[in-house]
């Protein structure tokens, strides 16, 4: 307790009169049996920030407190118990350990950490090479949040992870969720997690020892953001891109080869990185990126949604520079959505107010000599 702030020690007054309050002692039956008058002073350190009130410190009141009232403050747990309470407690409160996944984006590795609920409420994770945090968990409705910070560094480092738990409150044998926090090296990060419900301390140990299920490995691979560090002054700064970007957002017909025939679709990509395809009156959707300054790549995916499990993708490697195809867009893609026997398929792209029916023949004859 001496390690404790003032305004810490000011909490905990309040808890333990809390307490007392819903054990129906009112403050003024405490303050005459203590022979104190100054309870309000001492809880409210944003007022009274003086260390010695009435002739008693903070931590001496909290000890003449606990005395009187043959209380106990449980430091682990953040508990207040009577002291007959606190040694029959029973033994089977809900205590919670887990094994929590995580992509570790340096180390291109799933990384893991122990995470400890104490009493459905007190945090602590503990990572490897003995970085701690202590934090708070708090259910509402089908979430679980924690919020912990990381002891031990000079400039304190928060996390926030929320988890979906649903209508099973607490101790489900698998939770799924997402974190925020500041990675080592300064940058702001966000990413998936994966809980995993642990029976007890010795299965604790043979899992952080063990190699992390393929499953889990699979699920969380490469799920992570990191953002910049830099203050933009203005919109212009986000992306340095961008300019190419608005460059080629338009709408465009695209010519491609299946079974012997020389078949058109509709594309169409967005200033915002979104791209869509419209292939035999199938809609595909994704986005497109800038490799280089004369490549794009365009991924779309079915827009049904018919199947979570197989989906079908169109991936293109866009040439945007002029070569024997002009005016065409050269494209080289990959897919298992057109009608044909072949994954890898050519394709010419041009934008849509470009097309003239001369056009469509030399795309034509140029698909039909592959």
């Amino acid at each position: 307790m001496k390690d404790l702030s003032g305004k810490d020690l000011a909490h905990r007054i309040v808890r333990i009169l809390t307490y007392l309050k819903s054990n129906k002692i009112t403050q003024s039956e405490i303050e005459s049996q203590l022979n104190y008058t100054s309870l309000s002073k001492a809880k409210n350190y944003d007022k009274y920030p003086q260390s010695v009130i009435e002739k008693k410190t903070r931590a001496e009141l909290i000890e003449l407190l606990l005395d009187t009232f043959n209380l106990e403050y449980d430091e682990a747990n953040d508990e207040i118990t009577r002291k007959s309470e606190a040694r029959t407690r029973d033994a089977s409160k809900q205590d919670l350990i887990y094994i929590m996944y995580y992509y570790a984006f340096a180390r291109e590795t799933i990384g893991k950490a122990i995470v400890r609920v104490v009493n459905k409420r007190k945090v602590y994770i503990d990572y490897p090479l003995n970085e701690h945090w202590v934090g708070s968990c708090e259910v509402i409705e089908n979430y679980t949040f924690i919020q912990a910070e990381k002891r031990g560094d000079t400039t304190p480092v928060k996390k926030l992870i929320c988890l979906f738990s649903g209508t099973v409150k607490y101790g489900r044998p698998i939770l799924l969720g997402a974190y925020s926090t500041v990675k080592r090296d300064g940058f702001p990060a966000a990413g998936n997690v994966v809980f995993e419900l642990m029976e007890n301390e010795k299965m604790v140990d043979t899992r952080v020892r063990s190699e992390v299920d393929a499953r889990i490995s699979h699920y969380l691979h490469d799920k992570v953001l990191i953002s910049d560090t830099f203050t933009p002054n203005s919109l212009s700064d986000l992306n340095s891109d961008f300019k190419h970007i608005e460059k080629y957002a338009n709408q465009y017909k695209m010519y491609y080869k299946s079974n012997n025939e020389v078949l058109e679709a509709e594309l169409e990509l967005f200033l915002n990185g979104s791209a869509q395809i419209v292939i035999s009156s199938i809609t595909y959707q994704g986005i497109f990126k800038l490799l280089d300054s004369h490549t794009l790549k365009i991924i779309l995916k079915d827009a049904s949604e018919f199947s979570q499990l197989v989906k079908e993708e169109i991936s293109i490697m866009l040439k945007t520079n002029y070569t024997a195809y002009a005016p065409f867009y050269y494209g080289n893609g990959i897919t298992n959505a057109l009608d044909t026997n072949h994954l890898n398929f050519q394709c010419l792209i041009l934008p849509q107010k470009d097309v003239k029916k001369k056009t469509d023949d030399r795309a034509m004859e140029l698909l039909m000599s592959y």
